[in-house]
């Protein structure tokens, strides 16, 4: 009888690229932080099909915004926070960004890409939502906003990809983005998901 151990390693890589949906400027092009806990019990889970004592799913179903990741001095100095990747019950800084304090702002995954790559043991899972014109409809009409700690001004400065269960899976601090009326803004999170060494 054989006895033998397969330790094969998985891992995650996060990624964010937001674009403007028109003119394909790019705003953002960085990497983000992984909640391990979440994603280790989300994985554990999925592979057990199961669910949550609410009946709800560990799957990624929508992308949450927060505006609360930076600190932005008088003279435009960017102090960067820490991602809250630590604990099964971690949030955003600020879980929404506009002049409604009680709303959090979240938008369900419009679509999902998986990359092809036979043979490989990697895989690519993009998740992809738009902001369009209208959204949020108290926005400003145009990205020109001089105070981005105003809430009026609808700015934000951190996103994650949060779970069926509301678990956050992701959380990544970047540089402050205005969403104004005039703009539509394309919001494409992949994770590369690696078993092996």
């Amino acid at each position: 009888m054989y006895n033998t151990t397969d330790n094969a390693n998985l891992s995650f890589h996060g990624h964010v690229l937001i674009s403007d949906a028109d003119t394909g400027e790019v705003l953002l092009d960085k990497f983000n932080a992984i909640n391990f806990e979440n994603m280790a019990i989300a994985i554990a889970n999925l592979l057990a099909n199961q669910t949550d004592a609410n009946g709800n799913g560990f799957y990624i179903s929508k992308i949450a915004f927060g505006r609360g990741g930076t600190i932005v001095d008088a003279n435009g100095n960017i102090t960067y926070k820490t991602p809250k990747t630590n604990g099964s019950q971690g949030s955003l800084y600020e879980p929404n960004f506009g002049a409604n304090a009680d709303q959090v702002v979240e938008k369900a995954v419009g679509s999902f890409e998986i990359s092809e790559s036979a043979g490989q043991t990697f895989r690519d899972l993009t998740s992809v939502v738009t902001l369009d014109y209208s959204e949020p409809a108290e926005a400003l009409a145009s990205d020109n906003a001089s105070n981005f700690d105003d809430a009026q001004s609808y700015v934000f400065d951190e996103l994650a990809l949060v779970g069926d269960n509301d678990a956050l899976l992701t959380h990544l601090i970047f540089h402050p983005i205005q969403k104004s009326l005039n703009r539509k803004l394309e919001i494409r999170y992949t994770l590369r998901i690696t078993a092996g060494n």
